[in-house]
């Protein structure tokens, strides 16, 4: 997970080491540079790789990601609060061809589904700050709140939005149910 959650974040083992600052952190950078020397010596990736190796050759090669921009209208990210820099960054890039917002044709269209308070995947390096500051990325943005639950009972539903209210990072929203209160 450690490792993981690092190439999630876009580091490589050298980046990783050269932020370690104590004995356990140093010990995951000499495990972390024996694993990708493994890799290298096998031929092999594992999925973080191509994921990180995905955006940076979106990144380094302006051919490459035209190409995929060009590709796909339409973007659809369904969870998208368990979404990792990585995984937002390669998004960011078939969609924006590090176009302004601007400059992006309105023939394009990028739609996410996603709810913050549902963001449950940190311990994989998901980063629920990223669905959070999506409308101010991409200030065109329309949110479409979906408050009505259809399975759970009004009971339920107050129950979770006393709980939910208490996070301090989040977009309002009130879910609410018309199947009546439910067995208590």
């Amino acid at each position: 997970t450690i490792i993981s959650n690092a190439k999630n974040k876009m580091l490589d083992a050298y980046s990783y080491a050269t932020r370690a600052r104590d004995f356990r952190t140093e010990k995951y950078a000499q495990i972390f540079m024996e694993y990708q020397k493994q890799l290298q010596n096998n031929n092999a990736l594992d999925f973080d790789d191509m994921l990180v190796l995905a955006v940076k050759l979106l990144e380094k090669s302006a051919t490459v990601r035209e190409k995929y921009f060009n590709r796909f209208k339409h973007i659809l990210v369904d969870e998208f609060q368990d979404t990792n820099v990585c995984q937002y960054k390669m998004i960011k890039s078939i969609y924006t061809n590090d176009l302004d917002e601007d400059d992006i044709p309105q023939s394009k269209s990028l739609c996410v589904v996603g709810d913050v308070d549902q963001s449950i995947y940190s311990w994989r390096g998901a980063d629920y700050r990223i669905i959070l500051n999506l409308q101010s990325t991409f200030r065109k943005t329309h949110l479409i709140k979906l408050e009505q639950n259809y399975r759970s009972a009004e009971t339920i539903l107050d129950a979770a939005n006393s709980v939910i209210c208490n996070n301090k990072q989040r977009i309002s929203k009130n879910l609410y149910s018309n199947l009546g209160k439910g067995h208590p």
